[in-house]
């Protein structure tokens, strides 16, 4: 099945309006989960008078927009290259060492077995390359239902290695490319997403208390409530969740997830100049049942819902933002509307859709190129109301106390591709209409009109597209260049 495409349309092209706050307004409301609406009419402006305003505010947050962008484009990723090899590593440690006590069935491992374990061909290969030099309070333990937990400090030694050409032996040999060292320290990890007793329901968890990864101005560090991820499932009979556990197998045996849930709650991420926190997490899945020709029954999983809060600090450019993303599908039109068609290839029913609701949100405070900070404050609110239409039910974003409002929709192909958008964006009485085509680019007239100026319904004048340069030209001959 193709992926429904929730296209940039609605939030690409309304965020090149409101993609930021301004350098005079210091308040940062709280985002509603509710719809955006209009805000109230300020009738202390003639109709002339809203057509400007409407237009000067957006083209503060065009300025804005272009500001900030530009402080942003060269800040690069929140960890080095250094600290993404080191996180990926400090990860595989707990697996390789799981692996291997799995595979000579130990319930118990201390340093001073893994000092002995140094020249083993098993443990080196369970530990894929990465040598440990673990302090004595370094331990790990597996129970007989396969419960592994980690504790403790261990320096861990990585090498890069390729195999490149010697003329010399006219051979391909392994060559180390660079070394690492580095320190980490678990404190809680556990891993109990296997269970060897089967059963209709299951409950894991994946994570740490904390790690720490690193020293100095390398060192990363995360903290987690509750040691992280949790895991619950429902299946329709028994069934063990073991370390090779594929719900394709699962499905051959006729047996189907009910329902699961990932959650996971105030999870902090500390490297360099950032902190990144995932306050709440949710994602949940489900089977979705149809019966083939031969009349066996086929099951293919799908998620259907994603909750997350977050927010992200960074010293700079300074940053301090929280965003807010909810998305969910409608659980019973998964279980009724999709369908295998004669290709096997999911699909929906003809004349039907699945519905689907998404909330964005995002505020806080950011810096633009010259090093003002400026409030963030927008919320997006998309709901699918038919099988090719995604609907912006209303997008507000504000800026010096002022706010402009967004609504409009996307129209989808028979393939779910995006065919054209269209977005009206109004402040007090006046709006501009403005059509989107399949590549996220305004779509102007030959004479490079983009849309009318209209309040109310009189028209005061038009929004000009000249080879890039967004000019609004109003019926007393001013101007305003976007």
């Amino acid at each position: 099945m193709k992926i429904f495409k929730l296209s940039a349309l609605a939030l690409a092209s309304t965020l090149v309006l409101a993609g930021c706050g301004s350098d005079n307004d210091n308040t940062v409301s709280t985002p509603k989960p509710g719809v955006p609406v209009p805000p109230p009419v300020d009738n202390s402006l003639s109709e002339i008078d809203q057509a400007k305003e409407m237009i000067r505010t957006a083209k503060l947050f065009v300025s804005d927009n272009y500001a900030v962008k530009t402080a942003y484009e060269n800040v690069g990723d929140i960890l080095t290259d250094k600290q993404q090899n080191r996180f990926s590593d400090a990860l595989s440690v707990p697996q390789g060492i799981y692996y291997y006590m799995e595979m000579k069935n130990l319930n118990k491992i201390t340093a001073a077995d893994i000092n002995k374990l140094a020249n083993n061909r098993d443990f080196m290969t369970a530990m894929s390359g990465l040598v440990l030099k673990p302090n004595s309070n370094f331990m790990a333990t597996l129970t007989p239902q396969g419960k592994f937990e980690l504790s403790g400090t261990t320096e861990v030694q990585s090498s890069d290695t390729d195999y490149i050409y010697n003329p010399k032996t006219n051979r391909y040999e392994e060559t180390v490319l660079s070394t690492d060292k580095f320190t980490s320290v678990y404190d809680g990890y556990i891993n109990s997403l296997t269970s060897n007793t089967s059963a209709k329901s299951f409950a894991g968890k994946f994570g740490f208390n904390s790690l720490k990864i690193g020293t100095g101005a390398e060192a990363i560090s995360l903290t987690a409530a509750n040691q992280g991820l949790n895991i619950t499932g429902d299946f329709s009979d028994k069934v063990a969740v073991d370390d090779d556990f594929d719900l394709d197998e699962t499905h051959d045996a006729g047996i189907k997830l009910e329902k699961a849930m990932a959650t996971l709650k105030d999870v902090k991420l500390v490297a360099n100049d950032s902190v990144i926190e995932a306050k709440n997490l949710k994602f949940a899945i489900l089977d979705v049942t149809n019966t083939l020709p031969d009349g066996s029954e086929f099951f293919i999983t799908l998620p259907y819902q994603i909750e997350l809060t977050g927010n992200m600090k960074k010293d700079k450019p300074a940053t301090d933002v929280k965003i807010t993303v909810n998305a969910k599908a409608n659980e019973a039109d998964l279980k009724k509307v999709i369908k295998l068609n004669k290709d096997y290839e999911l699909e929906e029913q003809a004349g039907k859709f699945v519905g689907m609701d998404i909330l964005l949100s995002l505020e806080g405070k950011v810096t633009k190129d010259k090093g003002a900070v400026i409030p963030l404050n927008f919320q997006a609110n998309l709901k699918r109301t038919a099988r090719d239409v995604i609907k912006l039910e209303g997008l507000t974003a504000t800026v010096e106390g002022k706010t402009l409002f967004v609504e409009g929709q996307t129209n989808l192909n028979t393939d779910y591709s995006v065919k054209s958008s269209q977005l009206k964006v109004k402040q007090n009485n006046a709006f501009v209409l403005l059509n989107v085509d399949k590549d996220n680019k305004f779509i102007k007239n030959s004479t490079g009109k983009l849309a009318d100026i209209m309040v109310g319904n009189k028209d005061f004048g038009d929004l000009m597209d000249n080879k890039g340069k967004i000019t609004a030209k109003f019926t007393d001959n001013s101007l305003i260049v976007l």
